[in-house]
């Protein structure tokens, strides 16, 4: 009787902790907005309704970064529980900037994609999905 009991309950624990999991990838550019800083270049910043906010700043930045970038890789940095997500312009285009997420707690690839251990490198974001919490 004890032993179903406890089975029961690591079951539910398990299952709590499964749904407060999550599944992320880095914000696609159109959901990314831009804002001009004071001193020059621009700050990146994309929030959704879950809480989760990516941003990211570049000083050096013109106007033009946002609309001439799409998206590059993602890295996760275990040290700061971050992901970061890079994106550049086409070849001879200086156009770059990145957006953080931090914390990132749990973190995990998923089976499925680009990940190469704590880097992907992908055409499109879907193929840099992870899980966290």
């Amino acid at each position: 009787m004890k032993s179903a009991l406890l089975a029961g309950v690591l079951a539910m624990v398990s299952l709590m902790d499964s749904t407060h999991a999550a599944t992320s990838t880095c914000p696609p550019i159109q959901d990314i907005k831009q804002t001009e800083m004071a001193n020059g270049g621009y700050r990146y910043e994309a929030s959704y309704p879950d809480g989760r906010t990516w941003v990211g700043a570049n000083p050096q930045a013109a106007a033009s970064y946002l609309t001439d970038s799409t998206f590059h890789d993602a890295r996760y940095d275990a040290t700061d529980q971050s992901v970061t997500c890079t994106y550049k312009g086409p070849m001879n285009n200086n156009a770059s900037f990145s957006v953080r997420l931090k914390p990132v707690l749990d973190w995990n690839l998923l089976p499925i994609g680009d990940w190469k251990g704590t880097y992907c490198e992908a055409m499109e974001v879907a193929k840099c999905s992870f899980t966290h919490r």
